[in-house]
């Protein structure tokens, strides 16, 4: 099997994170590939990377500056998967593939995704808000952001916050809390805004409130990143089947309906099986359920 097999192999069975971790690759990579033949064009790497920016990743990072906003508007999505720098995206797809797995097995696909958008577009919002009410933090309102951090954050604060007695296993640590990590990853972007690093460390906190708050909301019934995706499907026009649907009839013939007591007792014992496992999950850590178990959260996250 080739690479491109390998590929598409993972995008159908890797679930939500991995199809996140390799459209931002694919981006990275892409951009790496410009600047490379840029490179030949302009003769030195300066140049290779300022012609690379002015006709590519301008239309891809978003900015602060309200006016050039209204001109790329796509930008808010698109910043979210914009990198230009290895460890830049190495660190963010550590973050989004170490709390997206939790995430995706808990909470399924669907919200794992619309956690990632409305994470990164919160982290915008604060962003934003921030360069434009406070000019200067990083360079004035014309300060440009591109990255996953938020949105990762807001995968990982998002499970920590559903889930917060949570038990992982940290090398060099040993087991501890998830919602104790995330706390330390809010706070190093809490000590950090202002400190002119060149971070948007106010994206970070935008991004880790968002996850915090839906995390909430969800555990009242509110869910918010699945009614995003919801609307996203219904808004967008491609993918869409057109024409008639195939019909098929289920046959009963030959078998008993299935009644109402057991489907409610089946219904019991299903959920009897995940609260086993989500005390597991407390216990002793994510990792150390087995593969069967974690397939098995995957399908009741979804519904199947």
């Amino acid at each position: 099997m080739g690479l491109q097999d390998d590929l598409r192999m993972q995008w159908r069975t890797g679930g939500m994170v991995v199809r996140l971790i390799l459209i931002n690759a694919a981006v990275f990579l892409g951009l790496l590939i410009i600047q490379l033949v840029l490179l030949g064009v302009a003769g030195d790497r300066m140049s290779a990377l300022a012609l690379r920016d002015f006709y590519v990743v301008q239309w891809l990072r978003s900015t602060s500056d309200l006016g050039a906003l209204l001109w790329k508007p796509w930008t808010v999505f698109t910043y979210m998967f914009v990198h230009t720098e290895f460890g830049h995206i190495f660190w963010n797809m550590i973050m989004l593939w170490f709390g997206g797995r939790m995430f995706q097995d808990l909470l399924g696909d669907k919200r794992l995704l619309g956690n990632y958008l409305l994470g990164g577009l919160s982290g915008f919002a604060l962003f934003a808000l921030s360069q434009n009410l406070l000019p200067g933090m990083h360079g004035g309102v014309n300060a440009g952001i591109q990255g996953a951090s938020a949105a990762a954050l807001s995968v990982f604060v998002g499970i920590a916050s559903y889930r917060p007695d949570m038990i992982v296993n940290l090398i060099l640590i040993g087991p501890v809390k998830l919602m104790y990590v995330a706390a330390v990853f809010v706070l190093l972007d809490l000590v950090g805004i202002g400190s002119g690093d060149g971070v948007a460390h106010e994206a970070h906190i935008g991004g880790a409130l968002y996850g915090f708050l839906a995390a909430q909301q969800l555990k009242r019934g509110s869910d918010w990143s699945l009614r995003f995706v919801e609307l996203l499907g219904r808004l967008w026009p491609f993918g869409k089947r057109k024409g008639p649907r195939m019909r098929v009839e289920k046959s009963f013939v030959g078998r008993v309906p299935r009644k109402d007591v057991d489907y409610n007792a089946n219904k019991r014992e299903k959920q009897a099986r995940v609260d086993s496992i989500l005390d597991k999950i407390s216990r002793s850590g994510y990792d150390s359920l087995s593969k069967e178990e974690k397939d098995f959260l995957f399908k009741a996250s979804d519904g199947k």
